[in-house]
């Protein structure tokens, strides 16, 4: 990357001042537009580039931005504030190993620099919750492997996944359960930890095509 010399040049400048402009009044497309030409003006532009990050952040374009925040910190390695905001998003990523890493350069840099040691206490807080989610999955999903008859096995890797989000692999789970025969599917529509498939259309159509109608005795 070539980096700019002895400032950048008018025209960048001017265009990141328009950026600037149209990010306070919430016009995010045409800020983002402003700043990526700033950029590719003078694509040594500090400036130009964290607000570009910054822009790109605030329409939800993660990916975006922390492209932006590593052009940065390729001409600028010791940029404390873009490596900061770089592991924050890593950090929305689910990247915690990532972003304890780069928090940690900041610190060893600056260790003062209060942001990013709560930010560092959050990514290792955070770390440690994912990694105690799989060490369960893990033990349920050998349980299950251990009884691949058992319904409840199946069940029980079903729930966890469930309770923590990530429904395609719950949703999976479940399946397996009725499939092999999980009986009272009825408790599987009240089942609190289910509380987040309950909306998927997936998870209706599969139930409601298990439940049994028990005809009463005469």
């Amino acid at each position: 990357m070539a980096w700019a010399q002895g400032g950048p040049s008018p025209e960048a400048v001017r265009r990141n001042e328009r950026g600037a402009a149209l990010l306070k009044e919430g016009k995010l497309e045409e800020a983002v537009a402003e700043f990526r030409e700033a950029a590719q003006t003078d694509s040594g532009y500090v400036a130009a580039l964290m607000n570009l990050a910054y822009a790109y952040d605030r329409q939800g374009q993660i990916g975006e931005a922390i492209a932006a925040y590593g052009k940065v910190l390729e001409g600028d390695p010791e940029n404390s504030l873009a490596r900061n905001n770089l592991a924050v998003l890593y950090g929305r990523q689910g990247r915690h190993d990532e972003a304890i890493h780069e928090l940690e350069q900041v610190l060893q840099r600056d260790p003062p620099h209060a942001s990013a040691a709560k930010n560092l206490e959050v990514a290792k807080r955070n770390q440690a919750i994912v990694r105690d989610r799989d060490q369960q999955l893990a033990r349920a999903v050998k349980e299950s492997e251990a009884r691949p008859a058992d319904p409840r096995a199946a069940y029980a890797v079903a729930r966890l996944y469930a309770l923590h989000s990530q429904t395609d692999q719950a949703l999976t789970w479940l399946t397996l359960a009725l499939d092999l025969g999980l009986e009272d599917v009825q408790s599987v529509t009240v089942d609190p930890a289910l509380v987040g498939l309950r909306n998927d259309p997936r998870f209706k159509s599969l139930v409601e095509g298990r439940q049994v109608q028990k005809t009463p005795p005469r």
